[in-house]
């Protein structure tokens, strides 16, 4: 066999191992996030967080104010593998909030993106502000609180990133 065929098959192989990579990755980027506990979204804990949520909205209006650039609010339907739909405040309104749609960028903050539009207060199933860009004090996240409770009921195992994220946690 001559050095090119060997340098050609050596080649084709690269290209082929390349290609299946990349169809895996676009196999995974397609298919739905798994949480790493299961619950039904209508669980107890669950709806209690919403509620809970719903409650305590002058408590993030309040902080709202003091660190904007690190509150946003999560609408539902709260699906089940723990999906919301996350947006970010444009204003208050008599009954709910003007929001746009939020993207998470690779700085570690959430940016607009879509049209404005009016939430109800009944629509809202979270909010969430941090003091500041480390994210080292976390106020409301009531759903991950959910989650992390639903593992402990559960017997499930809470991976090392969410109890060190649990932490930071304000008491509320």
């Amino acid at each position: 066999m001559s050095s090119y065929t060997v340098i050609f098959l050596l080649l084709a192989a690269c290209a082929i191992l390349y290609i299946l990579r990349d169809a895996m990755l676009m196999k995974r980027a397609l298919t739905p996030r798994e949480m790493w506990v299961r619950f039904e979204a209508d669980d107890p804990l669950m709806l209690a967080a919403a509620e809970k949520a719903r409650a305590t909205l002058a408590d993030f209006d309040m902080l709202r104010e003091k660190f904007p650039h690190y509150a946003s609010l999560a609408l539902g339907p709260l699906g089940a593998n723990g999906d919301m739909n996350p947006v970010l405040v444009r204003g208050r309104t008599g009954e709910g909030y003007l929001v746009r749609r939020a993207r998470n960028n690779p700085q570690g903050y959430a940016t607009e993106e879509g049209p404005e539009f009016a939430c109800k207060a009944e629509d809202i199933v979270d909010w969430i502000v941090y003091e500041s860009i480390k994210k080292d004090r976390i106020h409301g996240g009531f759903t991950l609180r959910a989650v992390v409770d639903i593992a402990r009921r559960d017997r499930v195992p809470i991976p090392p990133h969410v109890l060190k994220q649990e932490e930071k946690f304000v008491t509320r």
